[in-house]
């Protein structure tokens, strides 16, 4: 009896991509730091690549699910972020960052993410939250290079495709502040279903 390998990406069922116009060349090993083994990261992910080491990284985002008013320190997130315990939650370039101290993954709608200090500001279903380079930062974690090509299970030796330019069904993808989408002018953002 032979022993076949195989490779499952899921895939939603969803095509992301209308129009894939260029991919970095050559795989990216994917950096797994701050990653859970095992889970799937959905194709259109923002990604930073290093290509003198060919290390890919994530840059995570959330999409928050109900109202967070000015004090709250419990945002309620769609289901399918990537963000762990000590990882920095941020809503806005030049506003403040803090270190995620629990998250609550017990509800089948929603994902609580708890930080130590309020974010401030009120928050309405849609705003898409980051992971900032340090608590009290105002940057993200990573300047992009480009969205995952395709959905990829997060596994030890992983190796991603990230494009740089296309155009991209945005309602298909995770959710990307509109800061960071300006540091990827080379990708369209089309709101076609």
């Amino acid at each position: 009896m032979g022993m076949n390998v195989t490779k499952t990406v899921l895939n939603a069922g969803k095509t992301i991509w209308q129009k894939v116009l260029e991919t970095i060349r050559g795989g990216f090993r994917l950096d797994v730091t701050g990653l859970t083994i095992g889970s799937v990261l959905p194709g259109g992910t923002l990604i930073s690549v290093d290509e003198s080491t060919r290390v890919a990284k994530v840059i995570k985002t959330a999409i928050l699910q109900a109202n967070a008013n000015a004090t709250a320190v419990d945002y309620q997130v769609l289901k399918g972020h990537s963000f762990v315990i000590g990882d920095n939650l941020a809503h806005t370039v030049g506003g403040t960052a803090y270190a995620i101290t629990a998250i609550d993954t017990t509800d089948p709608a929603f994902d609580k993410l708890t930080v130590g200090t309020t974010l401030a500001g009120s928050h309405t279903p849609g705003k898409v939250f980051f992971q900032s380079s340090a608590a009290g930062a105002s940057a993200a974690a990573a300047t992009p290079s480009g969205l995952l090509y395709e959905d990829t299970e997060v596994t030890a030796h992983a190796d991603v495709a990230v494009v740089p330019r296309g155009t991209v069904y945005a309602r298909r993808i995770p959710g990307i502040p509109e800061t960071l989408k300006a540091k990827l002018p080379l990708i369209i953002f089309s709101q076609s279903y």
